[in-house]
């Protein structure tokens, strides 16, 4: 069997899991319940005819980006480890899925499920903002959701690395947690300032090095509000991050999008590395 043929064999059947496991059914019943929730609470508090931007959209994003690391950490980090202790990931690589095909195949198969119920929820938020009056502009909508999905691949892929790497289903769910709170609260942020404090004598200097604020921009919830910001203006990413109106090279959209790309390749690539040379 070709590489290509045995990789969407595995994602096909890892999407099936999801299915089975009642996964996906909860991330749809998530994301598709508060999309229309918020919709149709949106007309209550900017009426159709007013002159705010489309608040459809905007609302949707103030709970959606912070939802969608939560959920694709909370649901995936358990994916490979779950299978490990429950003796399945022996079954899957007696037959011919090499532990590299089981990685990237995960990866790819959580994916696309997680991407495919964001885009669900925005259809089925889109007939009830039409019959509640409230305003949007598709082409912005439509960017949102590459958007979002490009957030919830990053944080998919870090969920599968984590799983790829740890031993039980309870250190897995630990680092999730612990993954979400340092990147989406801004912890991360605080390292290279603790670390210059204690490079310092314990003190700081009275000017801050330019490679602290570089350190915080590879967060990848800041990398992607940079991007966001630069791709639609008109909108909030979400975060707790604020992006410069005078932005830094670290801050401009090109390595923004460098920085996403390097936390889905590189948590990947990781963990195809140790898992090959994992003793199950």
């Amino acid at each position: 069997m070709s590489l290509g043929r045995s990789l969407a064999l595995y994602v096909r059947e890892d999407v099936l899991d999801t299915v089975r496991e009642r996964q996906f059914h909860m991330l749809a019943v998530v994301y598709v319940g508060l999309a229309i929730l918020l919709t149709y609470s949106a007309a209550n508090q900017h009426p159709a005819g007013s002159d705010n931007v489309p608040e459809m959209l905007q609302q949707l994003l103030s709970l959606f980006t912070m939802l969608t690391p939560l959920l694709a950490l909370a649901f995936f980090a358990t994916a490979l480890v779950e299978k490990r202790t429950n003796g399945a990931l022996k079954i899957v690589l007696g037959l011919p899925f090499t532990r590299r095909t089981v990685v990237v195949g995960t990866f790819l198969g959580r994916s696309l499920v997680v991407c495919g119920t964001i885009v669900a929820s925005i259809l089925a938020a889109l007939p009830v903002a039409v019959l509640r009056g409230v305003e949007f502009d598709l082409g912005h909508v439509a960017t949102a959701t590459i958007m979002l999905s490009l957030l919830a691949v990053t944080f998919t892929a870090i969920a599968v690395a984590i799983s790829a790497v740890v031993r039980t289903t309870t250190r897995a769910t630990i680092w999730a947690f612990g993954v979400f709170v340092l990147f989406f609260f801004g912890l991360w942020g605080s390292l290279p300032l603790a670390l210059l404090y204690v490079r310092h004598g314990f003190s700081f200097p009275e000017t801050t090095p330019e490679w602290v604020d570089i350190v915080a921009a590879v967060n990848p919830v800041a990398a992607y509000t940079y991007f966001f910001e630069a791709v639609l203006p008109d909108y909030q990413a979400g975060t707790l991050v604020q992006p410069s109106p005078d932005p830094a090279f670290y801050e401009e959209p090109t390595f923004a999008l460098a920085v996403l790309v390097a936390w889905i390749v590189g948590p990947i690539a990781f963990a195809c590395w140790r898992f090959r040379a994992t003793d199950l």
